[in-house]
C-alpha cells in the first residue's frame, strides 16, 4: 500500500464570529489543489514518513495536530478516522529556515552515474543507479547488496569509472529530495505569499498521513 499526504495550508487572521481585534486560524488551501504527489523523499525529509533506514533527521516530525488547529482542518481530520497518522505541522518561519544542503545521515545514501564528456566535464545521468553496469565497474553484488550496505565498505566520495561512465558513492542532501522546482515549490509559494500579507508567525502547513 502507498502512503499519502493530506492537510491545509493555515492562515491566523481575522475570521467571522470574533471581535474586530481577534484573529484565529483558518484554512487557505489544501494540498490537493497544490497538486501534492506521493513525494516519499521529501515525506522522509521533511516528516520522517516512510524513512525506513533513517537517512534523515526530519524537520517535523509526528508533533501532532496543534491545539489551535482551525475547526475546518480539525473536522476532515477525524473524517480520516483512525486511518490517519503522523500528524505533524510546520511553520513558514521553519520552513524559510530548512538548510537544504544539510546532507542525510553520515553515511552514503546512494550511487550516481555520470557521463564524463571529453573535455572532461561531468553530466549526471542517474542519481540513483543500481544496475548491472554499476556492478560491472565495481564488482558490487546489487543482487545481495543494497546501496546502504555500502556505507560500512565504501566513504562518500568512492568513485568506479569504466569508459566514459563514472560512479559514484554520494550522500544526498535535503535539495535532492526536495528539490527547488520540485512537487514542494508550490506550498512553499503560497506560505511565503500568504506570510507577506498575514506575517510570517501566522502561516502554517497542518498535515497527517494515510496508507
Amino acid at each position: 500500500m502507498g502512503t499519502d499526504i493530506h492537510g491545509w495550508i493555515e492562515c491566523r487572521t481575522w475570521r467571522e464570529g470574533l471581535n474586530h481585534d481577534e484573529t484565529a486560524w483558518s484554512p487557505a488551501i489544501n494540498l490537493p489543489m497544490l497538486g501534492m504527489p506521493r513525494d516519499y523523499d521529501a515525506f522522509a525529509c521533511l516528516f520522517g514518513v516512510r524513512d525506513v533506514d533513517a537517512t534523515w533527521h526530519p524537520v517535523a516530525p509526528s508533533r501532532g495536530l496543534p491545539p489551535d488547529t482551525s475547526p475546518e482542518v480539525r473536522e476532515e481530520h477525524a473524517a480520516w478516522a483512525g486511518s490517519a497518522f503522523a500528524e505533524t505541522w510546520l511553520t513558514w518561519p521553519e520552513a524559510r529556515a530548512i538548510d537544504w544542503t544539510e546532507p542525510a545521515a553520515p553515511r552514503i545514501t546512494h550511487i550516481a552515474r555520470y557521463h564524463r564528456a571529453p573535455d572532461g566535464t561531468l553530466r549526471l545521468v542517474d542519481r540513483h543507479d543500481w544496475s548491472g553496469g554499476f556492478a560491472r565497474a565495481s564488482s558490487v553484488n546489487t543482487l545481495t547488496t543494497s546501496p546502504a550496505d555500502l556505507a560500512a565498505l565504501y566513504p562518500e566520495g568512492t568513485e568506479w569509472t569504466t569508459g566514459t561512465t563514472l560512479y559514484r558513492a554520494e550522500r544526498a542532501r535535503r535539495r535532492d529530495a526536495v528539490p527547488e522546482d520540485g512537487p514542494w515549490a508550490p506550498v512553499w509559494t503560497v506560505m511565503e505569499t500568504l506570510a507577506a500579507v498575514h506575517g510570517e508567525g501566522n502561516v502554517r502547513l497542518v498535515a497527517w498521513f494515510d496508507e
